[in-house]
C-alpha cells in the first residue's frame, strides 16, 4: 500500500486518538457512481466524512493540488475539506461513495461516558492497495452499497456494521513490505506508531526506533504531535496507561504484576506515572472504579 504523505491533508490532532471498536456511525448516503468521459463534479456535502473507492477508470481529484486517481485507490476526505473531481476522457471513473458522520463513545466500568465527534479518522487522504487488498476492500464497498439500497427500511442498519468492519480493516490492515525511504516520513511514523501499539510491553527506545526507520527523532516527534496530539514517548505512556486502567478495573492482578504487563520494570515508576496521568494511585483507581460500577449496578 502506498500512502499520500502530504501533511496538508492530515489536519490537526483533534479526534485522532480513538479506538475503532468505540466508533458510532451514521450513514448519510451511499452511491455507486458511474461517470462518463470528461465528467466533472464538486464535493457538495463537506461537513461529513467521505470515502471514495475507485473501482474502474482514471481521474483527477483537486484540492489545493492535483491528485491522480485510478482503480484500486481509496480517497478519504475529512469534514471541511473542499474538493472537485473529474474523469479522464478515455477511461471514466466508476466509484463507490460513502458519506457518514462519526463519533466515539466510551463505556467504562458499567458506565456510559458520553459521545465525542471524531474530526479526522486515521486514514490517509489517498491510498493505493495491492491487488489482493484492493479486491477485498472493493467487495466491502459493494456490500455496503447493496445493503444501503436493499429497498428495506432497515437498509442503514444492515449497512452500518459492514462500514464499521471496513473502517476497522482500513485501520488494522497489515502493511506490505515496502521501503520507508520510498514512501516518505509519514510511512515511517505509521510503522513506528504501529510498533508502539503492538509492543508497548517492551523496553522501547524512541531514538532507536527513529534511527531504524530512517527518520530524525525531532521530525518523528513533530509527526506524532500533528497526528495524535502527543509526542511518541507521551503516546507510549498513553497506551500503557490505557491498558493499566483496564487491568485494574477488570482483573485481580496485583499492581506489581500490572506494572510488568504494561512495560514497567519497577512498580514504583509505574505508580508514579499512573498517578501523573490519572490523579490517583493504581490502588485508589481500582477502588474508585469498582465502587462506581457497584453503585451503577445497585441503582439498576
Amino acid at each position: 500500500m502506498h500512502v499520500n504523505n502530504d501533511p496538508d491533508f492530515f489536519g490537526g490532532a483533534a479526534g485522532l486518538v480513538y479506538q475503532t471498536n468505540h466508533l458510532v456511525l451514521h450513514i448519510h448516503f451511499v452511491l455507486d457512481k458511474i461517470t462518463y468521459p470528461g465528467w466533472e463534479d464538486i464535493r457538495n456535502l463537506v461537513q461529513v466524512h467521505s470515502l471514495y473507492w475507485i473501482h474502474e477508470g482514471k481521474g483527477t481529484f483537486l484540492t489545493n493540488a492535483e491528485h491522480h486517481v485510478q482503480a484500486g485507490m481509496l480517497v478519504y476526505l475529512r469534514p471541511g475539506l473542499e474538493m472537485s473531481m473529474r474523469s479522464e476522457p478515455e477511461s471514466p471513473l466508476r466509484m463507490t461513495m460513502v458519506l457518514f458522520d462519526c463519533a466515539e463513545y466510551r463505556y467504562e466500568a458499567a458506565v456510559w461516558k458520553g459521545i465525542t465527534p471524531v474530526d479526522k479518522l486515521r486514514i490517509p487522504f489517498l491510498s493505493k492497495y495491492r491487488e489482493t487488498q484492493a479486491e477485498e476492500i472493493g467487495q466491502s464497498f459493494l456490500h455496503i452499497q447493496q445493503e444501503w439500497f436493499s429497498g428495506l427500511a432497515a437498509g442503514e442498519t444492515m449497512a452500518l456494521p459492514k462500514l464499521q468492519m471496513l473502517l476497522h480493516k482500513l485501520h488494522q490492515m497489515d502493511q506490505p513490505d515496502w521501503k520507508v525511504a520510498d514512501s516518505g516520513a509519514f510511512a515511517a511514523f505509521e510503522q513506528i506508531k504501529r510498533h508502539l501499539e503492538h509492543r508497548y510491553k517492551e523496553n522501547l527506545r524512541i531514538e532507536r526506533l527513529a534511527a531504524e526507520y530512517s527518520i530524525s527523532a525531532s521530525y518523528l516527534r513533530k509527526l506524532f504531535i500533528q497526528h495524535t496530539g502527543m509526542g511518541p514517548k507521551e503516546y507510549l505512556n498513553h497506551l500503557r496507561n490505557e491498558q493499566a486502567c483496564r487491568y485494574l478495573q477488570f482483573t485481580q492482578y496485583p499492581v506489581k504484576e500490572i506494572a510488568k504487563l504494561c512495560g514497567y520494570v519497577e512498580e514504583f515508576h509505574f505508580s508514579k506515572m499512573f498517578k501523573q496521568s490519572n490523579g490517583v494511585s493504581p490502588s485508589a483507581y481500582r477502588s474508585m472504579e469498582r465502587g462506581a460500577a457497584y453503585a451503577q449496578v445497585s441503582e439498576t
